[in-house]
């Protein structure tokens, strides 16, 4: 890797880091509002974070990571596809609590593990298809 795309996916990274801590928020106020933690709820809990975290995440990585002009649908494109991913990983992981611990704690792992999945693939996507030079 070349220092540019070392630095890119850093900052890619951090940007996601930003959004994981949006979408994490809101899906906590979700689940704690509607006492519903596991299962196929998450798809829409998953798409109400994905309006905020989309949004942020656009924005930053424009003006910081690929500095360039790129278009907001292809990026929510590419997001939403990965957001879809994230929601069935974590709807289905949600229903199997493999560590014995709280739910809250289960659905809070299942989410990370989900947004680890598809982060790096979303990377390489929006740098050589979404905000390429």
């Amino acid at each position: 890797m070349h220092n540019k795309n070392i630095k890119q996916f850093i900052l890619y990274a951090i940007i996601g880091g930003s959004n994981f801590f949006i979408e994490f928020f809101i899906l906590n106020i979700l689940w704690k509002i509607t006492g519903l933690y596991s299962g196929y709820i998450n798809f829409l809990f998953k798409g109400i974070a994905f309006i905020a975290y989309s949004i942020n995440g656009y924005y930053w990585n424009k003006k910081y990571t690929f500095k360039t002009e790129g278009s907001y649908v292809s990026y929510a494109s590419v997001l939403g596809a990965a957001s879809i991913v994230d929601a069935f990983i974590l709807s289905n992981l949600s229903l199997h609590n493999l560590l014995g611990v709280s739910q809250v704690l289960w659905s809070n792992i299942s989410a990370l593990t989900a947004s680890i999945t598809t982060g790096v693939a979303s990377f390489l996507i929006n740098k050589f298809a979404v905000f390429k030079n």
